[in-house]
Formats: C-alpha cells, sequence, structure tokens
C-alpha cells in the first residue's frame, strides 16, 4: 500500500512538473545543445520570456489561491457569537469563486501549460490558439478579453504594422521547426 501512495504521488508531482515547470528547462536544453541559436533570433531577448497571455488569464491562478486562503482562514480564525450568517455567506461567495477558477483552469489547461519559448512545438501554438479562441466565448472571462482591445479595434500590445506580438515567438518557433 506504501508502495502505491509512493508511486501516486512520484507520478501527480511529474506530470505537475512537466506541465508547469518543465518549459524553461527545454530552453536550457536548446540553448546548450544548439537546437537554438540566439544570433539567428531577430526579436529581442527582453521580449522572449515575457508572459502575452492576457492578464485576466494570469490571475485566475492567483484568484484560486485567494479564495482558498480565505476558506482556510474562516476555518482557522476565531469567530464573534453574532454574524453567523454574514461569514457563511462570505464563505459560500469564495467557496463558489473557488470551484469556477478550478473548473475554469480545468477547461482551460493548456493555456496554463509551461511551453518551451526558444522552438515552440506546433502543436502548442494551435492549441494556445483554439484555447484563447474559446475563452473568448466563455461568459464570464470573455468579455473582459473583449474590452482589452482600443478603439481602434486593434489587440492591446499589437504593433503598428499590425503584428501580435503575443504570439510572434510562438509564430517563431513554428517556422523553424517547418
Amino acid at each position: 500500500m506504501a508502495g502505491a501512495l509512493a508511486d501516486l504521488s512520484n507520478s501527480i508531482t511529474r506530470y505537475f512538473r512537466n506541465n508547469y515547470t518543465d518549459g524553461v528547462r527545454q530552453d536550457a536544453y536548446d540553448l546548450f545543445l544548439g537546437n537554438y541559436l540566439p544570433s539567428n533570433n531577430y526579436i529581442s531577448s527582453h521580449q522572449l520570456f515575457v508572459d502575452h497571455r492576457p492578464i485576466i488569464i494570469q490571475s485566475i491562478p492567483y484568484i484560486l489561491y485567494a479564495a482558498i486562503f480565505l476558506e482556510f482562514a474562516l476555518l482557522i480564525l476565531p469567530r464573534q457569537g453574532d454574524g453567523q450568517i454574514s461569514i457563511r455567506l462570505f464563505a459560500l461567495f469564495w467557496l463558489v469563486v473557488a470551484v469556477w477558477a478550478i473548473m475554469f483552469i480545468r477547461e482551460y489547461g493548456v493555456l496554463y501549460v509551461s511551453w518551451p519559448k526558444l522552438n515552440v512545438p506546433a502543436f502548442a501554438i494551435e492549441g494556445y490558439n483554439e484555447a484563447l479562441n474559446r475563452v473568448k466565448k466563455d461568459k464570464v472571462v470573455g468579455k473582459w478579453l473583449a474590452s482589452t482591445t482600443t478603439s481602434g479595434g486593434r489587440e492591446r500590445g499589437a504593433s503598428m504594422g499590425g503584428a501580435n506580438i503575443r504570439l510572434i515567438h510562438l509564430e517563431e518557433g513554428k517556422k523553424r521547426i517547418e
């Protein structure tokens, strides 16, 4: 039984490390082995490793962490005798927020995967774009993404030439693979 639990723990740890922290390690391998040469890249290095996802997408894990923290605080901290209904409503609200954030991350998990930024796989580019388009149709987050466009109709972060800076490193990886 202890061996099975150790295997389960190792599998869960490996899953999270491979999906959420392995991109940086793969970039280091690509640099070391010469699969990526910085001299051939026209993108400046300060833009390459910046998180280009919309702010609302980046903030959902932090919203989840805050909701879990507040739920634990409600369980641990002492309470006064009056105001039990308001405390229960507060706990219910943050429970709903935590469940929503978990469901969002589960459904659009490809947006949270740590892909290598130097040599991006083609399927990562397609999966990322597909998930981002699905998020734009989401009832809660979709309207926040629609508000990131400027009055001119361009997305925030787009250059004057019309190229989308957020995905330029993904497209560069796709060209290199082809």
